[in-house]
């Protein structure tokens, strides 16, 4: 096979090429070989053609955020300046950015997440601690218009006592927004802190519907979870079973204990008891 390749590149001596040719000519055998040499030559030549381009790492902008993506998904938002996008993106992967066009469907995403909508299956690639992991993929599981707080973050992932580490994984939030960690709020009621200002996380629980007002004026009254008289069941206050109770059926309850006491169940859907 070896002298069979060297023939077809033209590396024989002209004494071996003579006889390696006339050797062709009554061997099948070998003569079947050249075809094979001749196609896995070929397959080499098209796969070093074909290589695929590196993936490079690339920002864009988009609305007010800048994006950094993959040719996959997205890996970091911020709302600050794109001088803070290169220099937290060098500092969590170790790589630099170049400026490029995001593809349509990333995007979308980030346009539906500042505007308040659903996102079907956000793509994201964050290379995530374990927790952090867990951290973020419970995130995304709170309902648009809803809000949980921490310590139910952290009954959710499985640390309670670490409520603490989980919200500083919620701080550490790279892809805001798009993984809705505006949706966490203290324990203690009301709207709570946000790494772009209180004024934004407000307007952003606004575009998706939540009263924040009314988690204001509920928070001042040490109130956390809302019954219902009919069904016996409590609530988080945004919670969508619980914006359907009519006024006159509702009771509100400073913890859960509180409600136990009173008969009430926690709600299957928000799982108010984890708080």
């Amino acid at each position: 096979m070896t002298r069979i390749d060297a023939l077809r590149t033209g590396e024989l001596g002209l004494p071996e090429k003579t006889e390696v040719s006339d050797h062709l000519k009554t061997c099948r055998s070998c003569d079947d070989s050249v075809a094979d040499v001749e196609h896995l030559a070929n397959a080499v030549k098209a796969l070093i053609s074909q290589a695929p381009r590196r993936l490079h790492d690339s920002y864009d902008k988009v609305e007010d955020v800048w994006v950094a993506f993959s040719e996959r998904a997205i890996r970091m938002i911020t709302a600050r300046t794109l001088d803070d996008l290169r220099d937290a993106y060098q500092k969590r992967y170790g790589r630099t950015l170049q400026q490029g066009s995001i593809p349509e469907k990333l995007r979308k995403q980030v346009v539906a997440a500042l505007h308040g909508q659903d996102i079907d299956q956000p793509r994201i690639d964050v290379d995530p601690s374990s927790l952090e992991e867990k951290v973020m993929q419970k995130l995304m599981e709170i309902p648009r218009g809803e809000v949980r707080t921490y310590s139910w973050l952290a009954e959710q992932v499985g640390n309670p006592k670490a409520v603490r580490a989980v919200a500083s994984c919620v701080a550490r939030n790279v892809v805001p927004f798009v993984v809705p960690c505006h949706r966490v709020v203290p324990v203690s009621g009301g709207v709570g802190k946000y790494a772009y200002g209180g004024a934004m996380k407000r307007e952003l629980l606004k575009r998706e519907g939540v009263d924040v007002d009314a988690l204001d004026a509920l928070a001042r009254d040490h109130v956390r979870f809302i019954g219902s008289k009919t069904t016996k069941i409590f609530c988080f206050p945004t919670c969508r079973d619980a914006r359907r109770i009519r006024e006159d059926n509702r009771i509100p309850f400073r913890d859960a204990d509180e409600a136990r006491e009173e008969g009430f169940r926690p709600c299957k859907r928000c799982q108010p008891i984890a708080a």
